[in-house]
Order: structure tokens, then C-alpha cells, then sequence
């Protein structure tokens, strides 16, 4: 868990920096004009869902201490190249290739997760990692106005060079030793004992009701097959995708903070405290979750919640500093509390065979953040400083979200009955429920 956090928060480090790059110069020195900077958003994305796409069925039988410890070595260093760049087009590749050097990071975390710990254990753990994403954004505008404000004009470069190549060169220094300490699937870890590895694996064994080891039950196509027919991975898709789209502010937070009047480097302080509190909103969220055994109360009111803030954001008058502030409190607390409770409902609803699991992650994740592609330019200059369209888009995907997720709620119920009804018959899984091992409910 420690490492798998603090890779998180690297991730989340390397790929937001730009948000934070821009307000502090980068613009000007690259010459950016228009939705230039939309665009190499949209190019980080771009290279995320393309990589992950033929990723997702392969990746299952790789170990994981390989493929994460390679994948955050790469983007830190094609992060710290980002500082060397001196042209928009040279700065759109290496966004590019940062998507897709981090593509493999968040469902393999997820997978690796899924395979250790139970679906009552998974979402306090995958909040708990996720949670990272809100103390990196935090932690990122701080270690932001430190690194640009100290740094400026240091060599020769710019503050916002220096940004991207000390977080870059700090991911790659930490991305070596995690090769060496994480764990790979649990039946083939061999820092455990031959008796804690049989434990591991059991306990997921028996908290899916299925047997112990279904590494090699199906092959690759048979797991896309199962993933295509299944109707409730395509509303997990729409969720994720809604919260996703509900998130996008993440990237333009500087900017949207900077509306409240402050200096570049003010802006970059009061960007932290919102993502504190959605930390701690989270791993309360989490909590409660596990203890009540729900989840889709659990997405739905926050992002309630959430659509309240975008609308406070876009309402009040700009006079109303504090109220304005408290909005942007709102949009944090909402959006990543169900992001983290949904990938925790997407593994429960998804638990056998694992390459089945290991696809629905990848293609849930790749499609959802594919909504990149446009959600960056919802927030135009020249909408600034209300970006009053951003803002009512904001809030119907927290609303479609909170929708879904109630949706999903009555579906799985429903497909509970179905199961139920099936194992009197004595009948075999079919319409989506195939590969679920016999006993297993969904959470709902």
C-alpha cells in the first residue's frame, strides 16, 4: 500500500505539473496561443487511452513489480524532458508520451489490489491509494511554489522547467527501488512464505465463492468475449466516464483559483487546502462504505454535493471571495470521493476470471479517459475568469453520475434475483454473469 500511494502521488505529479507550469510562465516561453494549451492536455489523454487499449487482456499474467516499476520509471523520465522542451511541438510529443508511459499504472495498481485484498477490504485500500491523486494535486501546488519560486532563473531556465525535471528525476530514483519491493501476484511472490502465499491466495478464493487459482481459466479472446457481453461493465463505463468528466477542473484548478484575485504564487498555495479536504472526505467515504457494505449512496450524495460547488462557482458575485473559495471546496469533495468508491464497485462487480478483471479495468479506465479529448476545452481563456459554460457542463455530469449510480444499484439488485434463481435451477451463468463462481452477489 505505502509504495503503490506514493507511486500514485508521482503519477498524479507528472501528469498534472502542467496546470501548474502554465500559470507560472510556461504559456509565454512556448508562445502558446489559443487552445494550444487545451491541446496538450488533450495529447497526454490521447497517448493514455491508446496504450491502454491493447494493454488491458495482456497484462494479467505480467508481474507486477515489472510492468509498474517500468511504467514510472518512463514517465519520469519523459516528464523531466518536458522541462527541456522549447516548442509547442516538441512539448505535444512529450505530453503525449507521458500518457502513455502512465497508462499501465492505475488498473495495474488496481488489479494488483484486487488480487490481495477483499471486496470488503478494497475500497478503504483503493481510497486510501486514490486518496493520493487529492494529496498529490495538494502537495503539487505547494512543492510548485517552492521548486518555481526557488528555482527561477537557476541554470540558466525557467522555474517551470525546473518543475518537470526534479519531479521527473525524483520518479525515477523511487521507481528503481520499487522494482525490487513490490510484490507480484500473490501465488508467485517468493519473499512470502509457501504458507502466506497459499493464505493470499485463498482468501480471495474464498471471498468470491470461486476456486483458488484461475490465473489460466480463460484465454485472451474468451476474456474480451465476456467483457463485451457484459452489460453492467458498459454503465460502469458511463459512470466512471461522467465522474472522469466531473474531475476534468483538475487541470485547470491554478487558473480557476487564480479567478479569486491572487498572485501566481498565493494561487498556488490556495489550490492546496480543497484537495486536503477532499482527502480526508475520501478515506471517511471509504469507511463508510465498507461498513455499510453500499456504494452507490456513497457516489451519488457527494456528487450531489459536487454539482452544488460548480454552481456556487459560476453564481456568485466575484466580491464573494470566501463563498467562492468554499465552492471550489464542494467540486473537490464530490468528484474524487466517487472516483475512488467506483473503481472499488467496478473490481467488486467484476471479481472472476482475472483476465476478465484485468480487461474491464483497462477498458473502464481507457474509455473513460478518453472523455479527455474534449473536457479540456470546456474551459476556453477567453471564458475565464467565470468559464461559465465549464461550469453548468460540470455539474450535469455530476448529476448523470449520481444518476447511474443508482441505475447501477437497482441492476445488480436485480441480477442478485437472477443469480438466486439460477443456483436453484441449477442452471448455468449466462447474459453477463458468465465466469462468476457459484454463491457470488454483487455489492450494490
Amino acid at each position: 500500500m505505502p509504495i503503490l500511494i506514493l507511486l500514485f502521488i508521482l503519477n498524479i505529479l507528472d501528469r498534472s505539473n502542467i496546470g501548474n507550469a502554465k500559470i507560472a510562465g510556461m504559456s509565454k516561453d512556448l508562445n502558446l496561443q489559443g487552445v494550444d494549451y487545451n491541446n496538450l492536455v488533450t495529447f497526454t489523454f490521447l497517448g493514455y487511452v491508446v496504450t491502454q487499449l491493447p494493454l488491458g487482456f495482456f497484462i494479467a499474467k505480467v508481474s507486477p513489480a515489472v510492468y509498474l516499476s517500468v511504467a514510472a520509471g518512463s514517465w519520469g523520465v519523459v516528464s523531466m524532458c518536458c522541462g527541456f522542451a522549447h516548442t509547442y511541438a516538441a512539448m505535444s510529443g512529450l505530453r503525449f508520451l507521458v500518457g502513455c508511459t502512465e497508462a499501465p499504472f492505475f488498473p495495474g495498481a488496481l488489479l494488483i489490489l484486487s488480487s490481495y485484498y477483499t471486496r470488503k477490504e478494497l475500497p478503504l485500500r483503493i481510497a486510501s491509494m486514490y486518496a493520493a491523486n487529492s494529496l498529490s494535486n495538494g502537495f503539487g501546488g505547494l512543492l510548485a511554489a517552492a521548486i518555481i519560486s526557488g528555482m527561477e532563473g537557476a541554470g540558466g531556465l525557467a522555474g517551470w522547467r525546473w518543475l518537470f525535471i526534479i519531479e521527473g528525476v525524483v520518479t525515477v530514483a523511487i521507481a528503481f527501488g520499487c522494482f525490487f519491493l513490490l510484490p507480484s501476484l500473490p501465488a508467485k511472490t517468493k519473499w512470502l512464505s509457501a504458507e502466506e502465499r497459499r493464505l493470499a491466495v485463498w482468501r480471495i478464493a474464498q471471498d468470491t465463492a470461486g476456486d483458488v487459482d484461475d490465473a489460466d481459466e480463460v484465454s485472451k479472446w474468451q476474456a474480451v468475449k465476456m467483457v463485451l457481453k457484459d452489460f453492467k461493465i458498459l454503465l460502469l463505463i458511463l459512470q466512471q466516464t461522467c465522474i472522469a468528466c466531473a474531475q476534468s477542473f483538475t487541470y485547470f484548478f491554478p487558473t480557476i483559483v487564480g479567478s479569486l484575485g491572487f498572485s501566481t504564487t498565493g494561487t498556488q498555495l490556495l489550490t492546496a487546502p480543497p484537495y486536503f479536504f477532499a482527502f480526508i472526505c475520501s478515506i471517511f467515504a471509504a469507511w463508510s462504505s465498507s461498513r455499510l457494505n453500499e456504494k452507490a449512496l456513497h457516489i451519488g450524495i457527494p456528487m450531489v454535493f459536487c454539482a452544488v460547488g460548480n454552481i456556487l462557482a459560476i453564481t456568485l458575485p466575484f466580491d464573494n471571495i470566501a463563498g467562492r473559495y468554499a465552492s471550489m471546496f464542494l467540486m473537490c469533495l464530490g468528484s474524487y470521493v466517487a472516483f475512488n468508491l467506483s473503481w472499488a464497485w467496478i473490481s467488486a462487480s467484476v471479481p472472476r476470471p482475472r483476465a476478465k478483471r484485468s480487461g474491464a479495468f483497462f477498458l473502464v479506465n481507457a474509455l473513460a479517459s478518453a472523455s479527455h479529448f474534449f473536457t479540456p476545452y470546456m474551459f476556453p481563456s477567453a471564458d475565464g475568469p467565470r468559464f461559465l459554460p465549464g461550469g453548468i457542463a460540470l455539474a450535469v455530469f455530476c448529476i448523470a453520475t449520481a444518476s447511474v449510480a443508482i441505475t447501477l444499484r437497482f441492476v445488480l439488485r436485480r441480477q442478485n434475483k437472477r443469480l438466486d434463481l439460477l443456483d436453484e435451477q441449477e442452471a448455468p451463468y449466462y447474459g453477463g454473469l458468465e465466469g462468476l463462481p457459484r454463491g457470488y452477489r454483487f455489492i450494490y
